[in-house]
């Protein structure tokens, strides 16, 4: 657990609360690699907060997906992605964040475009969120995971955990309560990734607001089209 890692994200977050728009942080740089222009409630350069933001390359990694018995490469990855970190037993910021991101996934179902897009839900409780266990959260969550765009992650051990989630995602994490019935201290960052690899957009809310994020959705998958067909 990288303690450090969250206390600096959380404050980072509480900054965002009073300060101004991140347009004056910002060089070309940033914009260079994104379709989308900067977010108006990000208040740090991207390079400065502890997650990858606006205009910074996503993380490469491959974890097992333990429901469809697959591995996922993210770097394999073509489309868009949205990828955020949760466990399957919180009974808080994680109920209306997986909700509102099935409401995307469902989205993505009614526009066309879900060939296009792939949801990365990444578990930072190995020990307990089992296939059986992500399968049935699924269920619970309305998530459709016979539209195949779906994807749980599961890091194989705690070890995993801090390289992939607190480390390179950046979502600060701590384990609290006794062995038997811990729970998990935490941030939420949902991250939309466009199709070179670079974020878009990181959004901090625990429940993401449906019909704007697919409009950043689509938005991104234009953009590329265009560079595509011109």
């Amino acid at each position: 657990m990288n303690r450090r890692r969250l206390l600096e994200t959380v404050a980072v977050g509480s900054t965002v609360a009073v300060s101004g728009c991140l347009g004056s942080f910002l060089g070309d740089d940033a914009a260079e690699n994104v379709v989308l222009g900067p977010p108006d409630d990000q208040v740090a350069e991207s390079g400065d907060l502890a997650y990858p933001a606006y205009g910074e390359p996503f993380p490469t990694f491959s974890l097992p997906d333990p429901v469809a018995e697959t591995t996922v490469d993210v770097a394999a990855l073509d489309g868009v992605i949205l990828a955020t970190a949760f466990y399957s037993y919180c009974d808080a910021e994680c109920v209306p964040l997986i909700d509102s991101l099935a409401g995307v996934q469902h989205g993505t179902a009614d526009e066309g475009i879900a060939d296009d897009v792939t949801v990365l839900a990444i578990t930072f409780d190995p020990e307990r969120d089992t296939a059986e266990a992500l399968a049935d959260h699924g269920d619970r969550m309305r998530v459709d995971l016979e539209l195949g765009n779906w994807h749980y992650l599961r890091p194989e051990d705690d070890a995993a955990v801090d390289r992939i989630v607190v480390d390179e995602l950046g979502i600060g994490i701590e384990r609290v309560g006794p062995e038997d019935a811990y729970d998990f201290n935490h941030i939420t960052i949902t991250s939309l990734v466009n199709p070179d690899g670079y974020v878009e957009r990181a959004y901090r809310e625990e429940r993401l607001p449906v019909e704007d994020v697919l409009a950043d959705v689509e938005t991104v998958l234009s953009g590329y089209d265009e560079r595509t067909t011109g």
